[in-house]
């Protein structure tokens, strides 16, 4: 056959199918009528597409972690991560976070010896006092948002936080908001503070204001200073009063504060005692009631240093602006305790000596140690001639082994200035904190 007889009538050849290899024609079968595929076998080789899948699945979650990762406890040792972290009883339910206008309407709810509980979504009952609790109290000036106090980790070892200042005016009446920030800012602080129970207490008075402590030898001054000391406590909720009453040996109590002022301020507290335990309600706790006083008010003496007498008519050459007095014994039956503002010594060479001799022998017989609060300071805070650089840790550990506690002024400045070192070296020393109640676990 030659090549002509191949080609049909429209050209194409008609051996274009003969010529394909038979193996790629379907094969078809009688008893199953199908087209016959042949087995896949899998190879390593076929695994490839796992390594990019991988890869990609890697910088996904690497890039997830990053944004939900927790930096609180980055950079601590193992050391460090327990003492914070278990050591401190860090509880979830006391963590939980609670918007602020959920849980001002969840406080509602609670009595003032309660915290709310959001994980639970009750009112739990807050440690009751004890005669062994130890205070650790500190200062936040609410000039500075409060915030800072609130978020701040050192937070922990805080018993009671006093609020200042809330001015007393010329006439008497007591400011019923707190100095130079706003009221429901510190509501919340507070709010937040009370889910650890915490006590917080308002401070009247403050060095600004301390010549208008003069004016409630009036008695229309002293019933305004009394409405208006315990209007602001129910106003804020707040767990008592610390009396910060610097008057001393000045012009106006003719230069013998025991003597001339002295009663005007036992008449005050009696007032203010006697006022508190008429507003406590039945099952909570009694108000309290805190005294600041000068290092110097027992001071003896000695040589040409009249002691607690020391005023400007016989400070010599030197002269004196009232910030000596003598301690009124009357005082202490009135408060809870009276917290020793050990920082404002005269000169920085008595503070081994007060701690050591002053306080034991001259406070002690007057106040009882389970009613004296040693008083530190923090970098700014302190004032010149500036107090030792352990005066901190001292306060603190001897507050706790020898007394009822110690003070801070202030964790405004500690904290916003110093890392809240201070809370941190005090806190650990004297071993402070508010032991939160435990649940028992539903297994």
């Amino acid at each position: 056959m030659n090549e002509a007889s191949l080609v049909g009538t429209a050209g194409y050849r008609t051996d274009s199918y003969s010529a394909e290899p038979l193996r790629d024609i379907p094969v078809l079968s009688e008893s199953f009528s199908m087209l016959e595929e042949v087995p896949f076998r899998p190879t390593y080789r076929h695994a490839w597409p796992l390594i990019p899948g991988l890869g990609m699945f890697a910088a996904v979650a690497y890039l997830v972690g990053l944004i939900v990762q927790n930096n609180e406890n980055v950079g601590l040792n193992h050391e460090q991560y327990i003492d914070q972290n278990i050591l401190a009883e860090q509880c979830p339910s006391v963590a939980y976070p609670v918007p602020w206008k959920e849980l001002n309407r969840k406080l509602h709810d609670c009595r003032r010896h309660e915290y709310y509980d959001p994980l639970h979504d009750i009112c739990g009952v807050c440690p009751k006092p004890e005669p062994t609790d130890r205070v650790f109290a500190v200062y936040w000036e609410s000039q500075k948002d409060c915030a800072r106090l609130v978020e701040e980790i050192n937070t922990r070892y805080i018993t009671h936080v006093y609020w200042a200042f809330a001015t007393v005016n010329t006439n008497g009446e007591v400011s019923q908001s707190l100095q130079y920030w706003d009221d429901t800012a510190v509501m919340n602080c507070m709010a937040t503070l009370r889910m650890r129970c915490i006590k917080q207490l308002v401070s009247i008075g403050g060095a600004d204001c301390r010549n208008n402590f003069y004016s409630l030898k009036e008695p229309e001054a002293m019933t305004r200073f009394i409405d208006g000391a315990l209007s602001i406590v129910k106003r804020f909720d707040f767990d008592g009063i610390d009396i910060d009453d610097e008057t001393g040996n000045q012009k106006q109590a003719n230069w013998d504060w025991n003597k001339n002022q002295g009663p005007t301020v036992i008449s005050y507290l009696t007032k203010l005692r006697q006022s508190l335990d008429s507003m406590q309600k039945p099952d909570e706790p009694r108000y309290l009631l805190t005294w600041d006083e000068f290092p110097s008010s027992f001071d003896h003496a000695i040589g040409g240093y009249a002691g607690c007498s020391f005023s400007a008519v016989n400070a010599g050459p030197n002269g004196d602006d009232g910030w000596h007095r003598c301690f009124s014994a009357g005082i202490t039956p009135l408060v809870d305790w009276v917290n020793i503002m050990l920082y404002n010594l005269p000169s920085a060479g008595d503070y081994s000596d007060t701690m050591n001799n002053r306080i034991p022998n001259w406070w002690v017989p007057t106040i009882p140690t389970n009613k004296l609060v040693i008083g530190a300071c923090s970098g700014l805070g302190c004032v010149e001639p500036l107090p030792p650089s352990n005066q901190m840790y001292n306060a603190a550990y001897n507050g706790s082994v020898l007394y009822k506690g110690c003070m801070l002024w202030s964790a405004t400045f500690d904290i916003l200035y110093e890392s809240a070192n201070a809370l941190k070296v005090m806190g650990s020393a004297g071993n402070y904190g508010v032991k939160m109640p435990f649940y028992t676990l539903d297994l």
